[in-house]
């Protein structure tokens, strides 16, 4: 029998097409806005500006793959897919299960191992095509815009190294959701961890004392000045696919042998 349920695949595309929608095309919008208002000539007077203050709170912006680095995959889109990983990592399995909806689907002709294989290919396959739109408008906008200003290697790596972090932090969330009936209990591990290395994430750029919280969070995996000097990356980033394959492997074998409410 096939892992892969075609009916419950198309069922929660559909459900849960409206916030896909919404954050996808918050990303889209914004990795568009990005390359169209950041051209040289901004950053420059940008650059000049932030030399007279204390604290440059934009980083290093002296190129646009500078900027999009630490601006956009540092900022906006780990903000908004981790909401997403959250939402629905839990909504997936754990919120089914405390609602009562895990009886119906499962009443149906579904096996447990469908149900929950269908539900990560989900989650995994709207990430992809997530950042698979961000590369193509970010792209697209910055050739139109503002050609050569872009190197293109660097920018597909980045949005592919922050895919694979988002897919390991969607694991942590999806290994949550399967672990507990309870959808607060989920919540509370899932979010919780996932809060936490953002903030850790964030203190650690804030002082030299705090920089010991990059060790803290797996986003420092996400390594984007390595990227851009093309300086070591890859096994980072391979550390994150390979927490992401354990996660929902091993989220799948806990909800196969545990006892659900049902």
């Amino acid at each position: 029998m096939t892992m892969f349920n075609k009916p419950l695949f198309i069922h929660l595309i559909k459900t849960n097409r409206n916030l896909f929608f919404l954050i996808a095309g918050a990303l889209t919008l914004l990795i568009g806005i990005v390359m169209s208002i950041f051209t040289p000539e901004t950053m420059q007077e940008i650059t000049q500006t932030s030399m007279d203050a204390p604290i440059n709170p934009l980083g290093d912006i002296s190129t646009l793959i500078s900027f999009v680095s630490n601006q956009y995959f540092g900022n906006f889109a780990l903000i908004f897919a981790i909401i997403y990983s959250i939402i629905f990592g839990n909504k997936l399995v754990a919120d089914q299960v405390d609602k009562g909806s895990m009886a119906y689907h499962l009443s149906a002709p579904i096996t447990r191992n469908q149900y929950t294989f269908t539900s990560a290919l989900y989650l995994v396959s709207s990430l992809l095509i997530m950042f698979g739109l961000i590369f193509v408008t970010g792209y697209g906008v910055a050739e139109l815009v503002q050609p050569g200003e872009l190197p293109v290697k660097e920018f597909f790596l980045l949005t592919a190294g922050s895919f694979l972090l988002h897919l390991a932090i969607s694991g942590i969330t999806f290994f949550a959701s399967c672990l507990f009936n309870r959808s607060s209990h989920s919540l509370a591990l899932g979010a919780g961890l996932s809060v936490f290395f953002f903030a850790a994430n964030l203190l650690s750029g804030m002082s030299d004392s705090l920089e010991f919280l990059k060790n803290a969070t797996i986003i420092t995996f996400y390594d984007t000045n390595a990227i851009i000097q093309n300086n070591s990356y890859e096994w980072k980033l391979s550390l994150l696919a390979l927490l992401a394959v354990i996660l929902y492997f091993f989220g799948m074998l806990v909800f196969k042998r545990k006892d659900l409410p049902l």
